[in-house]
């Protein structure tokens, strides 16, 4: 027979994604094995009667809370217990509204290097050890053993934090570089079940979407409720306070989330065999080195959209500890007023989410969704660099904080949704694995350029407008993938390959 025209082709994919949404629907539609307890709403289950795709839904509540509690309240507190170590006014001199430079000190660094570099020493093991956590995943069934194991052992070294203090904030700052290592091992094991959710791309919109919304509202509550908290006990100004109080509903709503998100995701079994003679200690990082090989050759799309993740990751990860650093040392926001900040952002970041569900839908081109939030990020980290400069701009640096929300919200779902529908099949958990590895590995260069300029007296408005680099290169990434149409063509070609060659293996 004559070969398929594109045309047919194409008809033939939309036919057969036709039939698998309708097959889904009919899966969604069985709710008998559900508990009793299931949340429902007007009558139907949340989610269509997927348990995980809910379960994935408030584990992210946790690790959302947990993260952003240590970035906005923790983080604040940090950096003033570091500053009163090291010498250094903290506080406006009474008729004065600026506070002394602080050239002291505190065990061998700048008080404002703190937190950057705490977050060097994150990026670098987490990219270092993540390959061996995707071994794991992959050649062994302990996926939900070592996503159980990882939350138990993030809420014990988040424990002690809760007694933050003038005699304790070192070891808290070393607790917390243990604690976001942990975290992004966490993140990794749930993410492995993100593209095993569903295999329609719709419905897996709606999830990513949703996700979104739920990541950035949960925080969005936290932070608010803390900060009520604050100014009903006239403790808005107190830091240590409201770190604690912080990290103290944090630890409780991550624990609860926790426990039913790891109880309520199945066991998986192993992806694939370990090859004969290989070492689960080394086979994932000489994974790492055969998928992007392979993604070079066959997937070119998909490996331009990994370089794209891990220069937008790289830049979005850093902005939180950066323009916290600078809003504190350069802006004298207190903990209150940084909690406000981190408000706006994540208020903003929700119709950022919504935006890229709607894009996606409407236009059927994620790839143009990414470059438009990016663009939204560059312009707005210049503007950020050009207009914040000194203490009294509160408005300011709220109205900055609302546009970086739009942008992060709607690009972090829209690459949600692009690392789903993009992956060949049979590779969901190791291409879904290499996914979060692009968006960790280069995390570790922002903050440590930002630390050297910052300890070589380099202005900080140079060090946040240096950020935009990497969303430079993320755009470049992002055009080099091509057309969305040819990248998710030739994902669900492979598809039918990898269909094709299982039947004639069952042939007789």
């Amino acid at each position: 027979p004559e070969p398929s025209s594109p045309q047919s082709s194409l008809s033939q994919l939309r036919t057969i994604a036709a039939m698998d949404e309708k097959q889904e629907e009919v899966l969604l539609d069985e709710h008998h094995d559900l508990p009793k307890r299931y949340p429902h709403c007007r009558g139907k289950p949340w989610y269509g009667g997927n348990k995980e795709a809910l379960a994935w839904a408030v584990d992210t509540c946790g690790r959302a809370i947990s993260y952003i509690a240590a970035g906005a309240f923790l983080g604040t507190a940090l950096l003033r217990l570091a500053k009163e170590e090291a010498g250094c006014v903290v506080d406006p001199p009474e008729g004065e509204t600026e506070v002394p430079d602080c050239e002291g000190r505190v065990y061998g660094i700048r008080p404002s290097s703190l937190l950057t570099t705490y977050t060097i020493v994150v990026g670098v093991t987490s990219a270092t050890l993540m390959p061996l956590l995707g071994s794991i995943v992959d050649f062994t069934p302990h996926r939900r053993l070592l996503g159980r194991i990882f939350a138990c052992t993030f809420l014990i070294f988040m424990l002690p934090q809760l007694f933050l203090n003038e005699n304790t904030w070192f070891m808290v700052a070393i607790l917390q570089i243990i604690v976001a290592f942990i975290g992004w091992g966490h993140t990794m094991l749930a993410y492995a079940y993100l593209p095993e959710l569903t295999s329609d791309n719709k419905l897996q919109n709606r999830y990513t979407s949703n996700f979104t919304v739920v990541q950035f509202g949960s925080m969005v509550l936290f932070i608010a409720f803390v900060i009520g908290i604050s100014l009903v006990t006239g403790k808005s100004e107190d830091d240590i306070f409201t770190a604690r109080l912080g990290m103290s509903v944090a630890f409780v709503l991550t624990f609860f989330s926790f426990a039913y998100a790891w109880t309520t995701f199945d066991t998986r079994p192993a992806a694939r065999d370990l090859p004969p003679g290989a070492s689960i200690w080394t086979e994932g990082f000489k994974q790492v080195w055969r998928t992007s090989k392979m993604i070079h050759r066959d997937f070119r799309g998909l490996g331009w959209f990994y370089v794209a993740v891990a220069f937008g990751d790289a830049a979005i990860q850093s902005l939180t500890t950066i323009a916290v650093t600078y809003l504190t040392d350069v802006l004298f926001f207190s903990s209150f007023e940084n909690g406000i900040s981190v408000l706006v952002m994540l208020l903003a970041s929700v119709p950022g989410g919504l935006l890229s569900g709607w894009f996606i839908n409407r236009y059927e081109n994620a790839i143009w969704s990414s470059l438009i939030c990016t663009t939204i990020l560059t312009l707005n980290t210049f503007l950020a660099a050009a207009i914040l400069t000194g203490p009294d701009q509160q408005l300011r640096a709220y109205g900055v904080a609302a546009l970086w929300g739009v942008g992060t919200g709607w690009k972090w779902s829209s690459d949600k949704f692009m690392s789903s529908t993009l992956i060949p099949p049979g590779q969901d958990a190791e291409l879904m694995g290499l996914y979060l590895f692009a968006g960790q590995c280069l995390t570790w260069i922002p903050p440590l350029i930002y630390t050297g300029l910052n300890e070589a007296g380099v202005n900080q408005r140079v060090n946040i407008a240096v950020l935009n680099v990497y969303f430079i290169l993320s755009l470049i990434a992002y055009v080099c993938m091509g057309k969305y149409k040819d990248v998710l063509e030739v994902a669900k070609l492979a598809q039918g390959n990898a269909e094709d060659t299982d039947e004639e293996k069952i042939a007789p």
